[in-house]
């Protein structure tokens, strides 16, 4: 072989080496290529994947309290496994508050999130009816409506104009409005019939009488007839409280009839009384209407008509029968508590004294907390009526008709029977519902102090020598304590709106109200006397 073909050949297996080491470089810096680029690929893969699955996460979720809370809400699409890693089964829905919760999906991903519960819906209720005379003290807020209720407590009920004042009869559409606890209200409309009647029940049969004493009892209200324009049972009463039926003589006796819309007639008549033996039976005037019969009996026969399905209504109840039964008539002379529901219950009139005194006794009868009232100071003529326990809290309750002010008294608090007829001490009294300036603070109960059982001292002891005192050795240091994984609790609670009363749903109870006026008084009975 020549020297120059074994170069070439050199050359040659030379060339052959690098064509495959370059080759070999080639193979290997394209599959490194491809290597990176898969990588890139799939990186670039699971960002926009995981890009996909942030944007599909809802990270704050608002609900309305009371609602549920839901997986789904908190995705757009709501993959099939999403699931809440953060136990939610302590989380009361039913209060406003903020929650930071965790939630998994797709098998490999978590995401924490914001769950807000907020109140914004207004109360629910339904209007009631009303009818009305121009003469009436508008009835309360909240007797116009009822089924009340709202998730936070009803916090306040009333006119959204303020209370109607109507002076023509017609329909009208009276808006009331009803707050909860976080201060979202709803406005319902009541309908109202408001009649104007000034015109007032007409008498007819009034005759004169003439009275035997033998003959027993007299009915005075036999023929006598009462008709009203817009009332179709006005009431009648007739006032006979001057006549003395045990001593000969002629005595006046008065027929009163009132209507709904508070109108009062008046017909006067006369009675003659005779007594055949002219025997005297005139003595004291106590004697004369209290024979010392049992006024609770009386009381007890009463009460038969007067149970109502709470305390609320059966309260009502009492305060309506005395208000429509008991007629105003001036009583001069000493009466016990006794004497003058006595008087009440079998002659039907007497002063605010026989008519606190019939509302008490009955109150008791019922098993209702209850106590008087007394007028103070007093300039001219004193006054009493019943502070009376409902619902937890004391109210001003008053049967006797004035004459600015026929209506009934009942369940009102200090600003609304705050007149000059009942001006009273209130620091001698319990606390009033809607809060009192002054009143009696109750009484602080003292425990009786425990018995001390007796020690029979031990034998002593013989004297020990104590042992040396030996360091403790230290003991590691306590782990700080944590929370375990999976609870939640509130970040933040939101706070009800303050207000200045609170109102349960579907509740009834009902502060203020003057009822509509039935039927009872005489001219005497609304005189100046009575405050």
């Amino acid at each position: 072989m020549k020297p120059s073909d074994q170069m070439g050949d050199g050359i040659v297996m030379t060339n052959m080496v690098g064509k495959i080491r370059i080759t070999r470089r080639i193979v290997l810096g394209a599959f490194g290529a491809f290597a990176i680029t898969a990588a890139v690929a799939a990186g670039s893969c699971y960002y926009s994947v995981d890009k996909k699955e942030n944007k599909n996460v809802k990270k704050e979720v608002v609900i309305e309290a009371g609602s549920e809370i839901r997986i789904e809400d908190f995705f757009s699409d709501c993959p099939i496994d999403a699931k809440f890693l953060t136990d939610i089964s302590g989380i009361d829905t039913d209060v406003p508050a903020i929650y930071k919760l965790t939630v998994f999906y797709e098998n490999a991903f978590k995401e924490d999130v914001t769950l807000k519960i907020e109140d914004h819906k207004g109360p629910e209720g339904r209007p009631v009816p009303r009818t009305v005379y121009t003469t009436w003290k508008m009835p309360d807020a909240k007797e116009c409506v009822e089924n009340l209720y709202d998730i936070s407590g009803i916090a306040k009920v009333e006119y959204k104009d303020g209370t109607p004042a109507f002076r023509s009869e017609g329909s009208y559409e009276v808006p009331v409005v009803i707050t909860d606890m976080y201060g979202n209200n709803t406005v319902i409309d009541v309908p109202f019939k408001v009649i104007n009647d000034r015109t007032a029940p007409v008498i007819e049969g009034v005759r004169d009488f003439e009275y035997d004493a033998d003959d027993g009892e007299i009915n005075l209200l036999e023929g006598i007839t009462v008709t009203d324009d817009h009332d179709k049972d006005p009431v009648i009463r007739v006032n006979d409280s001057m006549v003395n039926y045990r001593q000969a003589g002629e005595y006046e006796i008065t027929y009163l009839a009132m209507d709904k819309a508070g109108n009062i007639s008046t017909v006067k008549s006369k009675i003659i009384v005779s007594i055949d033996d002219e025997e005297d039976y005139s003595d004291d005037e106590d004697d004369y209407y209290y024979d010392g019969s049992d006024p609770y009996e009386l009381a007890a026969g009463i009460m038969n008509s007067l149970w109502r399905s709470n305390d609320v209504e059966t309260a009502r109840a009492i305060f309506d029968w005395v208000h429509s039964n008991v007629y105003y008539q001036s009583v001069s002379y000493y009466q016990s508590y006794e004497e003058a529901a006595y008087r009440g219950f079998s002659r039907r009139n007497g002063d605010c004294y026989v008519s606190y005194a019939c509302a008490k006794m009955l109150l008791d009868y019922a098993g209702i907390p209850n106590q008087m009232v007394e007028r103070y100071p007093v300039y001219t003529n004193g006054h009493f009526w019943n502070l009376v326990k409902l619902n937890g809290e004391w109210y001003h309750c008053d049967a006797t008709i004035f004459l600015d002010h026929p209506d009934m008294y009942f369940m009102c608090t200090d600003d609304e029977i705050d007149d000059y007829h009942h001006s009273f001490d209130g620091s001698l009294y319990p606390e009033r519902a809607g809060g009192s300036s002054e009143y009696l603070p109750e009484p602080t109960v003292t425990p009786a102090p425990a018995e001390v059982p007796e020690i029979t001292p031990a034998p002593a002891e013989p004297t020990v020598t104590p042992a040396p005192e030996v360091t403790p050795a230290e003991q590691p240091e306590t782990e700080p304590s944590f929370t375990p994984e999976g609870s939640v609790a509130p970040i933040a609670e939101s706070e009800p709106a303050e207000s200045s009363e609170a109102v349960n749903g579907n509740e009834s109870d009902i502060n203020g109200t003057v009822t509509e006026p039935s039927a009872q008084s005489s001219e005497s009975m609304i005189s100046e006397h009575q405050e």
